[in-house]
Order: C-alpha cells, then structure tokens, then sequence
C-alpha cells in the first residue's frame, strides 16, 4: 500500500493519534469491522484511489476473493461509503477536532513547535452535480456544466515542500461579508494551537486592509490570486 519508508514511519506514527477518534457507527452484526475501514481509508488516502478500488484492493491483500473484472460496485467499499454518508457533520467535525487536539498535544510535550509559523488561507469550490438544496451548497456562476458548488475555506501552515491543513469551514452564504467572517474565525482556531508570523490569504476569501485592522503589525499580511489553469 505505501512504498516508501518515510510514508510507512508515518502511517505508524500518526494511526495511535487518528484511529481512536474514528468512529463509523458500526452495528455489532456489522459484515465488516472498523479495521476494515480504518485500512481501505489508510489506502485510499495515500494512493488516491476510490473506495471501489481501495475496497477491492484490501481484500485482494487478504488473499479474499474478488472479481476483479466486475463493474458492480465493492461490498467494502459500498459499505464504508454507507457508514460515511450517514455520519452527521457535527461527529465528523468533532472527530477531526480530537485528533487535531492530540496531534498538537504530543508536539508540545515533544517540544516540536516552532516558535511562529506562516499560514495560508484560501477559499475552494468544488462544482457539484446534486440537489441544490444540499448542505453547504450554493449557487454561483455558471461553469463545468453546473451553477452549483460546495464552498469551503482552509487555513494551512505552510512549509518548505510542507502543507498541513490546521483548520476548515464550509462557507453557507458567497457573499464577501461572509467570506470575510470564515477568515476571521479561521485565525481565531489556528490561535488556539500556533503563533503567526505570515499571513497569506487569496484576494477571493477577503481583503488585506480587512485583515490588518485587526492584527498586531508583528503580524505580515500578503494576498495572492489563485488562477485556474485552462484545460
């Protein structure tokens, strides 16, 4: 599944941190076990893969039999997806928070905190083919064939060949008086875990003027512009 030794060093080192916080809800009668899906999400988070695929690919591992020239979906797979799908946003959102928590607890006892880091901020929008009136998703102008896009903000530290995603916020209106809000409680959490020394935030999800009211000048602020690549 991984193939070099840094990736495996790191899959040992962060799974006492991630797995514990996991919970997928499964029923006692369940077909597959919570390791199974701690497994194919191990796999499809590295290799980038489907969860038909990952599903298929764990238990080729197994030495289990599989199809593996069927187009019908993986019972494995069709399953996690399953206990995903009806997973509410608050468990997710607290799932992630625990593990954050103690990864930034075990840097501190470890004294692997840097004094100050720099961070990045930028909006996404990913178009999406659903229902309109999905959770978090708005409607915007017109592109790859939908007006329709689910809108998040994300605070990273970065890093030389580095990016660590420390925090996340789906966006419920796309107005830039809401835009300018997420940034705002964005750098609000990443105070609770680091210091800042550089701010950089796209020009989509706010304005520098904005953000240079409101912090100390130790603080540098920069903005960027993000361009799509044409296809």
């Amino acid at each position: 599944m991984v193939k070099t030794t840094e990736a495996k060093q790191v899959c040992h080192a962060a799974s006492p941190l991630l797995y514990p916080e996991l919970d997928f809800e499964i029923k006692s009668c369940g077909t597959y076990t919570r390791e199974d899906f701690l497994e194919v999400l191990s796999r499809i988070a590295f290799e980038q893969e489907f969860a038909n695929t990952g599903g298929k690919t764990h238990q080729l591992n197994r030495n289990e039999p599989v199809d593996v020239t069927s187009t019908a979906r993986n019972p494995l797979g069709k399953s996690l997806l399953y206990h995903l799908r009806n997973l509410e946003a608050d468990a997710i959102d607290e799932q992630f928070d625990g593990v954050r928590d103690d990864l930034f607890e075990v840097l501190r006892k470890r004294r692997l905190l840097t004094s100050c880091v720099d961070v990045a901020i930028d909006l996404h929008e990913w178009r999406f083919y659903g229902s309109a009136e999905t959770d978090h998703v708005l409607v915007t102008y017109p592109d790859q064939e939908t007006n329709r896009t689910y809108c998040f903000a994300t605070l990273c530290i970065v890093a030389p060949r580095t990016r660590f995603t420390l925090a996340v916020l789906p966006l419920e209106e796309n107005g830039f008086r809401a835009k300018r809000e997420a940034v705002r409680t964005l750098l609000d959490t990443a105070q609770q875990y680091i210091s800042l020394r550089h701010i950089s935030i796209s020009t989509v999800a706010s304005t520098r003027s904005t953000l240079s009211q409101n912090w100390n000048s130790s603080v540098s602020i920069t903005s960027f512009v993000r361009v799509r690549a044409k296809e």
